[in-house]
């Protein structure tokens, strides 16, 4: 049975008060000359039309009058279980509160690691300044100096600049991966923000995270 909406119902309605009014006329038009056979067309068919939305009208209400029914039958269902199911409406009310408050303490967790991912890419920027001031420019391989890219070479070993918000980016759509591997977000991919030096950054802080995490 298709859903039968109210609005749907008193439309089908109007049509058949309409086409009733069609047929009063057509009726006195032919009660008035009954040797017309125009008269005796426009009853005719306001006849068939009259009695065709009639149907469609009856049908129509006693299906929406079904369908009323059950939807009284599953609101009186549902009040009997809300009452019923008191414990369950309160523990759906503390769990989603509690849900958000971890929401929130991740939320602030990810802008104070922001924040420490960009302070480091700065202080990675601002120690690549001071080399370059001094003159030191890994051109020709030395242990130190400041790179064209804007990472920093400090006694031998690579300093890169950090795309903060891939390595958060990434971390999510592992620890995702974890708990739903179908999920989208676990698929989780970006071009590299900052260059190819922040992408070495991003993997390099992501790999240190990995150690962390598995200890």
């Amino acid at each position: 049975m298709i859903a039968v909406t109210t609005e749907q119902l008193e439309q089908v309605e109007r049509e058949a008060e309409q086409a009733q009014g069609v047929l009063r006329e057509a009726e006195r038009e032919y009660a008035a000359n009954r040797a017309s056979q125009t008269a005796y067309g426009k009853h005719k068919d306001a006849v068939e039309a009259a009695d065709h939305v009639a149907v469609r009208a009856r049908l129509l209400r006693q299906d929406w009058e079904v369908q009323e029914e059950g939807r009284q039958r599953r609101a009186e269902e549902g009040e009997a279980a809300a009452l019923e199911m008191g414990r369950d409406v309160d523990g759906l009310a503390a769990s989603r509160a509690a849900a958000v408050q971890a929401v929130v303490a991740a939320g602030s967790a990810m802008r104070a690691a922001l924040d420490a991912l960009a302070e480091h890419d700065e202080r990675v920027r601002v120690v690549g300044a001071k080399l370059a001031a001094r003159g030191l420019r890994c051109w020709d391989g030395e242990p130190t100096g400041a790179s064209l890219d804007g990472s920093v070479w400090m006694r031998g070993e690579l300093w890169p600049l950090v795309d903060g918000g891939a390595v958060l980016g990434r971390l999510l759509a592992e620890v995702v991966a974890e708990a739903y591997p179908r999920h989208p977000l676990a698929r989780f991919s970006a071009p590299p923000y900052g260059g190819v030096t922040a992408a070495k950054g991003r993997d390099e802080v992501l790999a240190l995270v990995r150690a962390e995490r598995g200890r």
